[in-house]
């Protein structure tokens, strides 16, 4: 059996022999075929394709004279209505997120994917293997991710659970034990940062969770304040750095950037842009931070200048004085 290309009897079949295994019937070929009036062989590629691809804990009783499940199964066949076009959305989707999740994620988006495919009730006539030639992904390069940890991270969020961690932080080289209260993980361009109350700062404090080398679960508990507001949290700052002070940026892209920056979308959520009558474009945003904002305009070189504020010219000159004496 095509993987790439099930039919509905073929869904219908997989099903049966589902529902037979679980009611203790033992099915085997001959019964399969008889009941749909296919091949012993036919039948043995449906009983193959659950156990290879579907990773269902298929085996054969001598005894019985047919197959069973060798441990109970979680969760069951089910028959649900998918379009070819949202199927190919999930398959991109299983292939992106593939790029960032690593071996282990990666068994567990397939097996899902899968599952998926053997429900669609739709004739699928689209070649997947083919679409999955078609396409293809690279993410930015990220830490490697410890799983055990992130799974931690998710367990202590959702209970809301104090949690012990030794951390290193990039900037100072150092490594210190923290207490503190998680409030959310994000994921941001391929890498993941714990967003928690730090015990320490008695602030909330932005962690990247490929920095923790340690973590450990209290049994003490935490109430998250009705004050935090996430969205308000992210918008503060640039990329994952924020500050304590808001400053308002003011930059002007030349004519020749102008052309990608009219391609992708805001940069910022507090982001407004106006086009100059020389085809450059005036970008604004506020944030509480510089030095994040510092890095994006500098990728840009002489293509874009800071009008505002004064203190990020500043930082920037400083940082092109430096690059100049490398060079001289």
């Amino acid at each position: 059996m095509s993987d790439q290309n099930l039919t509905y009897p073929q869904r219908e079949r997989l099903l049966w022999i589902d529902k037979q295994i679980r009611d203790n019937r033992y099915p085997n070929t001959s019964q399969i075929a008889q009941e749909f009036e296919i091949t012993p062989k036919t039948a043995q590629r449906a009983l193959d394709f659950m156990r290879d691809r579907l990773k269902l804990p298929l085996s054969y009783s001598a005894q019985k004279r047919g197959w069973y499940y060798t441990e109970p199964i979680a969760y069951s066949l089910s028959l649900i209505n998918i379009s070819e076009g949202e199927l190919v959305a999930l398959l991109l989707a299983e292939k992106l997120a593939k790029q960032y999740r690593g071996l282990a994620i990666e068994k567990k988006l397939r097996k899902a994917f899968d599952k998926v495919l053997l429900a669609a009730t739709d004739i699928i006539s689209v070649d997947l293997v083919a679409l999955s030639d078609a396409y293809s992904f690279e993410a930015a390069l990220s830490p490697e991710l410890n799983y055990e940890i992130l799974d931690n991270l998710e367990q202590a969020i959702i209970e809301n659970r104090i949690i012990k961690i030794i951390y290193f932080t990039a900037s100072s080289g150092s490594i210190s034990s923290r207490k503190v209260e998680p409030y959310h993980l994000r994921n941001f361009q391929g890498e993941w940062y714990l967003i928690a109350f730090d015990h320490l700062r008695q602030e909330i404090r932005v962690f990247h969770s490929s920095r923790i080398r340690e973590l450990k679960l209290l049994e003490e508990t935490f109430t998250r304040p009705n004050t935090f507001d996430l969205n308000k949290y992210l918008q503060d700052g640039f990329s994952m750095i924020r500050g304590n002070q808001l400053f308002e940026v003011e930059l002007i892209f030349d004519e020749y950037q102008s052309r990608w920056i009219r391609e992708r979308p805001a940069i910022h959520p507090t982001e407004t842009r106006s086009e100059l009558p020389d085809s450059s474009i005036k970008i604004t945003l506020q944030v509480t931070n510089l030095d994040s904002i510092k890095r994006f305009v500098m990728q840009y070189g002489s293509h874009v200048r800071v009008i505002k504020p004064l203190e990020l010219q500043q930082e920037i000159l400083i940082e092109t004085k430096k690059m100049l004496e490398f060079y001289q």
